[in-house]
């Protein structure tokens, strides 16, 4: 009687014979040292356990069974930045009758479509964040998730794949090389990544052969460290860690009368794109960028210059990596405009730092990252308990589970609000809520998100964002056009009409803002000294000079 004061009607209710019949014969003659609740938990857990090792296939590549069913080829373009691999795979898919491009980025995506549809052929794009649907259209140019896994294709090319292990979204490519359904399979990629794609491909059983690429150019470090803001020259690329820094960077240019160009990760996509092209046409003639530009964009950058050598990394602040330093460094040097790319860094020690790096040889891939199977939305406990039980068991080699965080965060986030979201018991839906790309960073999106799963079933559509907010200038802006983007990604995933033009005209009037903030004066983005006002130096961790800090005492402001 006891024991059962603890459980609450719904677990009563719950307790299965199965349960009582397998505790009365374990505990008979025997002394229970621990209360029934505690029992009962662990038994529902090793059930729920093993329910999860009966219904995912021990080995990932069954759960596509239609992929295969047929006899895929795969074309591997193996090879560094600027060695033309994916130039040869987008020319081949040129000539497919039903093909899609499948890429990390929406910018990326943006340029196969223009690349195209320049040359006369039928395209639609498609992206987490809008689509550009063209009648009778030969190929899908998409962001790696949108891939249909569903359709058929006559060529496919799978772009960045070296991204496979990624913690956050290396499912997807290990999804798209698994799972697509396409007789010939065109995969680009760092060499990093041979051995761990092409295992890949062999547990499929599909057949493949190797393009090796060099590089079209040469790229060289520099003898001499970098000194800012004495040795910039035109069309330097600058690079840094995050958006303060990028825009403290450019507002130091800025003062001494060099326009530059930013890119950064929150930055969004169109504008990004717009400052691409101020550097491209020399109306800016430096760009300042965080490691987004080392995935796959087109800039006619003659020399990298690192600026900072460590980053944040989610968990901690650590200093690159050498994968990390070759595929930024490699954008420098353009083909058919550079024929030698530069390298260098500001200061000795961080100059020093890449060349005791820079002939080291590569590590390779050895995981890559596996998605939450959805055939466990059918099984008959909470979402999250599910989720964890499924993250905790280890999957065969190479195969490595997903980071569960962020969507455990906003199974939280709904679970408090259960009670107002209609659906909350129904796994499918409430599994495209979490899963919704969120910058759970941004209190202003997350608490848009938490609305709409409370009333996405109020009309055939969703309200539109809450344009007010706590923040100010470019933060603001950037926040609500973040909001747009959950408008469209919610819509789509819970079926409600989508308001396009609203939204194209609310996209472009926030894309204006951001311009238009980006093109003032940035003296209010120099770091200074929190108490004298000086300017801090690049690569500070502090708000604090030196100079206070000694005064002041050493862990006062820390």
């Amino acid at each position: 009687r006891i024991d059962m004061s603890l459980f609450d009607e719904e677990e009563i209710l719950a307790i299965t014979p199965d349960f009582l019949k397998k505790l009365g014969k374990e505990q008979k003659g025997q002394i229970c040292t621990t209360n029934l609740k505690e029992m009962y938990a662990l038994y529902r857990k090793r059930r729920l356990r093993q329910e999860i090792i009966d219904l995912v296939p021990a080995r990932p590549e069954l759960e596509f069974p239609e992929a295969r069913k047929m006899k895929r080829k795969f074309i591997l373009h193996i090879g560094p930045t600027n060695s033309g691999k994916t130039y040869n795979a987008l020319e081949r898919l040129k000539t497919a009758e039903n093909g899609v491009y499948l890429g990390p980025l929406r910018l990326l995506a943006l340029e196969v479509y223009e690349r195209m549809t320049d040359a006369g052929i039928l395209c639609t794009m498609l992206t987490g964040q809008e689509c550009i649907e063209t009648s009778g259209s030969r190929i899908t140019a998409s962001t790696v998730e949108m891939l249909d896994i569903e359709k058929e294709y006559d060529i496919a090319v799978i772009d960045e794949a070296q991204l496979v292990a990624d913690d956050d979204r290396g499912h997807s490519w290990t999804r798209a090389i698994l799972g697509t359904k396409a007789k010939e399979i065109h995969v680009c990629m760092s060499p990093v990544a041979k051995d761990v794609v092409t295992h890949l491909i062999g547990l499929c059983g599909d057949e493949y052969e190797i393009n090796e690429y060099e590089r079209k150019t040469k790229l060289l470090v520099e003898e001499e460290a970098f000194s800012f803001p004495d040795d910039v020259k035109e069309k330097d690329a600058f690079i840094v860690f995050s958006k303060k820094s990028v825009l403290n960077i450019a507002a130091r240019l800025e003062e001494r009368g060099i326009k530059s160009s930013v890119i950064y990760g929150s930055l969004p996509p169109e504008i990004r794109r717009r400052q691409m092209n101020m550097f491209n046409s020399g109306e800016t003639k430096v760009v300042v960028s965080t490691d987004a530009i080392g995935m796959g964009l087109n800039l006619p950058v003659r020399r990298i210059v690192f600026l900072e050598m460590d980053k944040f990394d989610g968990n901690e602040r650590r200093p690159l990596l050498l994968p990390e330093i070759k595929q930024i460094a490699g954008r420098a040097g353009r083909y058919g405009l550079y024929d030698t790319g530069y390298v260098t860094a500001h200061g000795k020690n961080n100059l020093n730092y890449i060349k005791r790096m820079w002939d080291q040889k590569e590590e390779n891939i050895e995981t890559v990252s596996l998605g939450f199977p959805q055939i466990l939305l059918d099984m008959d406990a909470p979402l999250d308990e599910i989720i964890k039980l499924w993250h905790e068991s280890t999957p065969s080699e190479p195969f490595c589970k997903i980071n569960t965080d962020e969507m455990l965060f906003l199974y939280k986030e709904a679970y408090k609000e259960r009670f107002f979201i209609a659906d909350f018991d129904d796994k499918h839906i409430l599994y495209k809520m979490i899963t919704c790309p969120v910058d759970i960073k941004d209190r202003e999106v997350v608490s848009q998100w938490r609305r709409y799963c409370m009333s996405y079933t109020s009309d055939i559509s969703l309200d539109y964002p809450d344009k007010r907010s706590r923040y100010e200038g470019l933060m603001q802006y950037e926040s609500y056009y973040k909001k747009l983007d959950l408008y469209y990604q919610m819509s789509v995933r819970l079926g409600k009409i989508v308001d396009t033009e609203w939204l194209e005209n609310e996209r472009s009037a926030v894309q204006t803002k951001i311009m238009q903030t980006l093109s003032k004066n940035k003296n209010e983005y120099i770091l200074r000294c929190r108490y004298c006002g000086r300017i801090l130096p690049i690569g500070s961790a502090y708000n604090v000079c030196n100079e206070c800090h000694n005064l002041r005492g050493r862990n006062y402001y820390r």
